[in-house]
């Protein structure tokens, strides 16, 4: 191989090793949404015990969703290092499309999952949003079908984290 195929060839390498990763990093938001099954749900609910966990059943089409997300994502900053989980889940046709690119864009910080099989049988799911908090044991604390102001779910997570 003469010396300018050599020099391309590396050059060729370079390139590659530096633009893949680039590559890799953009897709990874896309890589951590995944579906989650009921059972999968109610092993990380188990999982959390000892922490108050906030489940939050949305869609992207949703405006009320939409509205009160900025919420949990203040919430989560308040509370994330003081006991409390906060959970989102999808319920898009193509959420593998959409979601994605929705969490990035608003900025949400706490973990979101797609719905998968069960879900919305589990949670005799009947309305969007619908927002199960759970209590330090594991427990039903309450159920909110409709949007819910920031400041009312503050002051539950509040109460729940001093029982």
């Amino acid at each position: 191989m003469n010396k300018q195929k050599w020099n391309y060839v590396c050059a060729v390498i370079v390139c590659m090793t530096i633009i893949f990763p680039v590559f890799k990093t953009s897709f990874a938001t896309t890589d951590a949404i995944k579906p989650v099954t009921a059972s999968e749900l109610t092993a990380i609910l188990e999982n959390n015990k000892g922490k108050v966990v906030v489940v939050d059943l949305w869609a992207t089409w949703c405006p009320p969703c939409r509205k009160e997300i900025p919420g949990f994502i203040n919430l989560y900053k308040k509370y994330k290092d003081s006991g409390v989980e906060i959970i989102g889940i999808a319920f898009d046709e193509n959420g593998s499309e959409v979601v994605p690119e929705f969490v990035k864009s608003i900025g949400i910080n706490y973990p979101v999952y797609l719905a998968g099989n069960g879900i919305d049988a589990s949670y005799d799911l009947r309305a969007y949003p619908t927002t199960i908090i759970y209590d330090k044991n594991g427990n039903v604390a309450s159920k909110h079908i409709g949007y819910v102001p920031e400041d009312a779910f503050d002051q539950e997570i509040a109460t729940l984290l001093k029982k």
